[in-house]
């Protein structure tokens, strides 16, 4: 392989490929294939890792989960012919890059690959065609993350227009769009302001049969300079023409615009801003102290009455920033606005109070204390859909609120400073648009809350196979030529976040999904096997057994039963991990599951081995193939006390004929020693880090 690397690549063409998790998906009959290319393609400079599947049922699998950058498909397969691959690729990754790859081509070749629907077709024989390869995958890399640039930004302006559109149609200001004198857009507002019904009577009306024909003249000279740039920013006034006859006098704002390469103008006429009412008598200057009279009524009345309270602090997110785009004057108008629009959503025991220039502070009853987030939740995501027509601007804001539940008992400056500092916190620094429920009651409450939240999110995922798996290897002390995998699960989020097992799997085991996940683990780790049968390196995949799934032995031992029906367990390729602890605490039903295990060819594993009080006595009962030491033995290694148990756990060990594994090894010198001791296999990020891609296909 390093013959065929003759010449380091160019600063330049390094630089073409420099992306991370770069994921090439290679289908072919035999995993060497894809480590080949991969190796090419690294000892070229290029970060890229190549994840191999060998039929149509599992690169449909894969693409579910997540798209690679490139697909290549070697020729000739038959249990993944080129033009399925292709079919299959552009149905759920429609921009993914497909080549079909050969060990040689020719004209003829390249041909039918273009005609199968293929971009392209390379070959990996020998250093020239390789060479061929990586130019074309630079091309292809480029090429695809371009598209997909471009369909996200494609995305985000129809998210844009839509927005717009839907700005235009529920604003007060009357706006109309004219396309060489014609209308060609307008708004609700504008119709209303003629006299109109519907908006699209206007539409393909000159726009000089709107306008009074004593003010024509001067409307088309104002066209004319604003055609010639001349008239930008310039108001114009006017009469325009009811439907009934009568006239309208405007003051619009023109400005040029062009859509689809078609240049228009807008013509923008601001609603009349209707007179705010004034705040109640005393409120303004007394706000803040009868907030706190409020305050101290409801913490001193919680007792006497049924339902929930709480007290709450609504901040205007950024509220200097608004006073600076708008001004002092409208930025008040907004606030008075904001209130009565708060007003309108209370209940009609609740008392909102104006707590200082951008906040306004609430005493709000609910049925149930659940009921104050969801009402500050509507707060926050309802405000955003409103514009708040000040005298001279369209105000749009958005809030941040902290809400204290009421027990009783509570000291009034403590409430207060509570709400009033998250709340700020949230909406100077915290990005604004948040609710946030504070005091112990809501802790309480909110904590369980976020745990069924989780548990929905990961029953979710596995629902919808958004797990995916990671390896770690464990490595021989001895020389072993057979690979041994540490099998770890991974969950992608709602948000397309990958969470490790540490994030869930506590959440998990509280709401009863852990029988699930041991059973997608085990599952996909089989089809890991399956596919790797043609491998010639002999793999082992160390699998966890959750407690959940010891407690259902049987159920467990029928449903692995019908998995392995078309391919039995060979010996050592699959071992399953139970935690001493959890065997030890079901000692009755870890027998009957050991037995059922070994008889369908699997092997044994006791991790967390060494904390238990009858670590010995165990391994007679539950016998394993290996043990993993529980890490505190790890880090603990100079303990003189930890180091002697440790010696005389592995000569127990030993005598058993059981292999030994120690976990989190980080330390060269702690390397050197265990193997010292004796030890066979050991594991952590000192031997290498777990790869989500390294034996399976999965590719996000």
């Amino acid at each position: 392989m390093d013959r065929m690397v003759a010449n380091p690549p160019s600063q330049k063409t390094a630089q073409l490929t420099a992306a991370e998790s770069a994921v090439v998906l290679v289908v072919s009959e035999s995993e060497n294939v894809a480590k080949r290319i991969e190796s090419h393609l690294r000892n070229a400079g290029h970060p890229v890792r190549c994840a191999w599947v060998a039929d149509l049922e599992e690169l449909e699998d894969v693409l579910r989960r997540g798209a690679p950058e490139i697909l290549l498909c070697a020729e000739g397969l038959a249990r993944a012919p080129l033009k399925e691959v292709v079919d299959i690729s552009a149905r759920l990754c429609p921009d993914l890059p497909v080549l079909l790859l050969g060990q040689r081509f020719g004209a003829d070749e390249v041909l039918a690959a273009h005609a199968a629907g293929a971009r392209d077709m390379v070959a990996y024989e020998d250093l020239r065609d390789l060479r061929h390869l990586e130019f074309v995958l630079q091309r292809e890399f480029a090429s695809h993350r371009h598209l997909r640039a471009l369909r996200t930004v494609r995305s985000r302006l129809d998210d844009f227009e839509s927005r717009h559109k839907q700005l235009l149609a529920g604003t007060n200001d009357a706006v109309v769009h004219i396309q060489e004198g014609i209308v060609s857009h307008t708004n609700p507002a504008f119709a209303t302001l003629l006299g109109y019904n519907h908006p699209e009577e206007l539409l393909e009306l000159p726009l000089m049969d709107l306008v009074c024909p004593d003010q024509q003249l001067k409307v088309k000279e104002h066209m004319k300079l604003l055609n010639k740039g001349k008239a930008d920013g310039k108001p114009l006034e006017c009469c325009l023409l009811r439907q009934d006859g009568g006239q309208v006098h405007i003051t619009a704002q023109l400005t040029r615009g062009n859509v689809d390469g078609e240049n228009f103008v807008e013509m923008l006429i601001r609603a009349e801003a209707a007179a705010q009412p004034a705040a109640a008598a005393g409120e303004a200057p007394s706000g803040r102290l009868a907030f706190f009279d409020a305050l101290t009524a409801a913490i001193n009345g919680v007792s006497q009455q049924k339902m929930p309270r709480a007290a709450l602090l609504i901040a205007v997110d950024d509220f200097p920033g608004l006073e600076e785009r708008i001004g002092l004057h409208d930025a008040e108008e907004a606030v008075l606005m904001l209130d009565e629009w708060v007003h309108a959503r209370l209940s009609p025991q609740d008392q909102v109070f104006r707590f200082s220039s951008g906040e306004l502070a609430a005493i709000v009853h609910r049925p149930t204390a659940a009921e104050f987030e969801q009402f500050g939740d509507m707060l926050v995501k309802e405000v955003v859909k409103q514009v708040f027509n000040t005298t001279g601007h369209e105000a749009h804001l958005t809030l941040s609120i902290a809400a204290y539940p009421l027990s009783g008992g509570e000291q009034v400056p403590v409430v207060a400073g509570d709400i009033v500092r998250e709340a700020r916190k949230l909406a100077v620094r915290g990005g604004g648009r948040q609710f946030v429920n504070l005091g112990p009651t809501a802790k309480n409450a909110q904590g369980e809350r976020e745990e069924a939240r989780k548990a929905s999110q990961v029953k979710r995922a596995i629902e919808e196979n958004r797990l995916k798996l990671a390896y770690q290897s464990i490595a021989s002390l001895e020389g072993d030529t057979r690979q041994h995998f540490d099998v770890l699960v991974r969950m992608i989020d709602d948000g397309g976040k990958e969470l490790h097992a540490a994030e869930f799997i506590g959440v998990a085991e509280k709401f009863g999904l852990m029988r699930s996940i041991d059973r997608w683990v085990v599952a996909r780790a089989l089809k890991v096997l399956a596919k790797r049968e043609s491998s010639a390196e002999a793999s082992s995949l160390f699998v966890k057994i959750s407690e959940e799934t010891l407690k259902e032995a049987d159920g467990y031992v029928a449903w692995l039963q019908e998995q392995l029906k078309q391919r039995p367990l060979k010996p050592e390729e699959l071992v399953f991990e139970f935690q001493e602890l959890t065997l030890q605490n079901h000692i009755r039903k870890a027998k009957t599951l050991h037995k059922a295990l070994r008889d369908l060819g699997g092997y044994i594993a006791i991790e967390h081995f060494g904390v238990g009080s009858n670590s010995a006595q165990l391994l007679e009962h539950v016998p394993p193939q290996f043990v993993k030491f529980h890490p505190s033995f790890t880090h603990q290694f100079h303990d003189k006390e930890q180091h002697k148990k440790m010696t005389t756990l592995m000569e127990t060990a030993r005598q058993s004929g059981v292999k030994t594994i120690v976990s989190h090894v980080e330390d060269a010198n702690v390397m050197a020693r265990l193997w010292q001791m004796g030890v066979n296999y050991i594991q952590g990020f000192h031997v290498q880090e777990p790869e989500v891609v390294l034996l399976s296909a999965d590719v996000r």
